[in-house]
């Protein structure tokens, strides 16, 4: 009998730890961010999102309402502006909408931690402190905390691929009958909803049509599987096609394709390609996850490396036994490594994964050997869980201190919590600035442009969009870009928010060319933020700035 007892109450505390888990997450989420220090659109792509939803809910269809011509949004997948809609239509206020994100975010991570815990409690047989601290762990670093906290993607895509793995795994071992082609369908509804959440996506999903392969599933659950899958993505492809082919596009070169960002016109250039972008991709996110480990330039990059090393060794070991768990991370990590540019962002949905594939390889140390093996790995356990939790601690007091005293922390110490905070707190003046200046006709080049937009009402245009690597820059003629956009898009209002930026060359070319079309508001010289009244010559710009010849 009391065996018996020992095993129910083993058994229910095993179906209740990934509750407990996924309620910690989602309280420490709530505890830590600091949502209210910032801003929707602090980090660009979440002004995006948000507006996106608003056209949505206002029956404008998919469209970048914030930019002058309310463009067709090309980039951009459909399943965040969808939810972020629904609070829009039932509110119709910004606040509403930062309720709700405030609420629905951390219950997607609380939900993804859940679940990666149970698939590594229950298909890794990982031990509880192992598996705390290199896969649940990434879900309380500070990094992930403030950008899982913000109208972004990434709490949906890391959902999303965790129900996706444990489909999967109730999949396998489904045995014959009604249950299988309902999990399969299933699985196939999740990986869509995951694709059209963030284009990453797309690779999760084929990363595990291929693993369902490698494992030999009936070909017609990989075909009902896939079906599925693919039916909602070729309908938004077809629905979005359409509205593209309606346009109009935006001409800023952050508002193309994902596919365009990629400077590759035939597939011979591929390995050249990857040669140029891997060996800096792999350099950069190292020295971010190094940096948000520990202060050391020595501790934090050993702790990566390390970190790597047993997530390589686990996906090496678990390929045959957990195919789809080592084929998702490999794909979604080949697509961060190769893409042009090196973002922390992009790194953070990974850890998690890579955390229990690290796991499986740190298992035999505290479960075999001897006493004093597993003791000594027990006690280094413990010392890295130690340093990373005091790093975090202090990335926030260094973000804090240097948002207090208005100097910039040291490199090591520039958190996401700082630029974010740092942006809002500029964008919070800019918007001050424009709401007691201009009025709701004036079109204003500032950077956020979709802040400035959700904030203040005005239409607005890229002071300095982002361009993909390796192509010509829009700045690289002085005054061409300034004035294209003011000509083509009727601005009025010029706010320079960055020193030595693109946009400062450019003011300076159209004033040294044109000088009476840029007027300074502020009477102040040399400080930032700088605000310029737009006096148009068409003719002035048109012959002495556009026709400039490229050098």
């Amino acid at each position: 009998m009391q065996q018996l007892q020992n095993t129910t109450l083993t058994s229910v505390l095993a179906h209740r730890e990934p509750l407990i888990v996924g309620g910690l997450v989602v309280l420490a989420h709530l505890a830590l961010r600091a949502a209210d220090r910032i801003l929707i659109g602090a980090f660009n792509d979440d002004g995006a999102y948000v507006a996106l939803g608003k056209a949505l809910a206002g029956g404008l269809g998919y469209r970048l309402i914030y930019l002058v011509g309310d463009p067709v949004a090309v980039k951009y997948p459909p399943g965040l502006p969808l939810l972020i809609a629904v609070p829009w239509k039932l509110f119709g206020t910004l606040a509403g909408v930062r309720a709700t994100i405030a609420l629905l975010n951390p219950l997607a991570s609380g939900a993804a931690a859940g679940m990666i815990w149970w698939i590594g409690r229950r298909r890794l047989g990982a031990a509880p402190a192992v598996l705390g601290l290199c896969a649940v762990g990434p879900f309380f670093l500070d990094a992930v905390i403030q950008y899982f906290n913000i109208p972004l993607s990434e709490p949906y895509f890391v959902c999303g691929w965790a129900t996706a793995l444990l489909l999967a795994y109730r999949l396998s071992d489904a045995g014959p009958g009604a249950a299988r082609p309902a999990l399969a369908v299933t699985l196939g509804l999740v990986l869509a909803l995951t694709a059209l959440f963030r284009t990453a996506g797309v690779v999760t999903l084929a990363a595990v049509l291929v693993a369902l392969v490698l494992e030999r599933r009936p070909w017609r659950e990989v075909a009902l599987c896939a079906g599925v899958a693919l039916v909602p993505l070729a309908v938004w492809h077809v629905v979005h096609a359409a509205a593209v082919a309606r346009g109009p596009l935006s001409p800023l070169p952050d508002e193309t394709p994902y596919w365009r960002w990629l400077p590759l016109d035939r597939p011979s250039q591929l390995l050249s390609y990857a040669a140029r972008v891997l060996g800096n991709n792999v350099l950069g996110y190292w020295r971010y996850l190094g940096g948000y480990l520990a202060p050391s330039h020595f501790v934090g990059p050993t702790l990566a490396a390390a970190l790597a090393l047993a997530a390589l060794t686990g996906g090496v070991r678990a390929w045959r036994a957990h195919t789809a768990l080592v084929a998702t991370v490999a794909a979604v990590l080949a697509t961060v490594l190769l893409w042009p540019y090196a973002q922390a962002r992009l790194l953070l949905p990974i850890l998690p994964f890579a955390g229990l594939l690290a796991a499986s390889t740190l298992q035999p140390a505290v479960t075999g050997g001897s006493v004093t093996l597993r003791r000594f790995t027990y006690a280094l356990l413990g010392v890295v869980a130690l340093t990373v939790a005091v790093r975090q601690v202090g990335l926030r007091r260094a973000a804090e201190a240097a948002l207090a005293s208005g100097a910039a922390p040291r490199p090591e110490n520039r958190s996401p919590l700082y630029v974010l905070a740092g942006n809002s707190r500029y964008i919070f003046g800019v918007v001050k600035w424009v709401r007691a200046n201009t009025t709701a006709g004036d079109r204003i080049m500032a950077d956020a442009p979709a802040a400035m937009y959700l904030y203040t009402g005005r239409k607005t245009a890229a002071a300095a969009p982002a361009e993909p690597a390796f192509a010509p820059s829009v700045f690289q003629v002085p005054g061409r870009y300034l004035a294209a956009r003011i000509l083509a898009d009727s601005l009025t209002v010029i706010v320079l928010g960055i020193a030595g930026s693109g946009l400062e060359q450019d003011i300076r070319a159209v004033a040294s060319h044109c000088p009476q079309v840029l007027q300074r508001q502020d009477g102040a010289t040399g400080v930032l933020p700088a605000f310029y009244r737009v006096i148009r010559d068409d003719k002035c710009l048109r012959e002495r700035v556009l026709v400039l010849p490229r050098e």
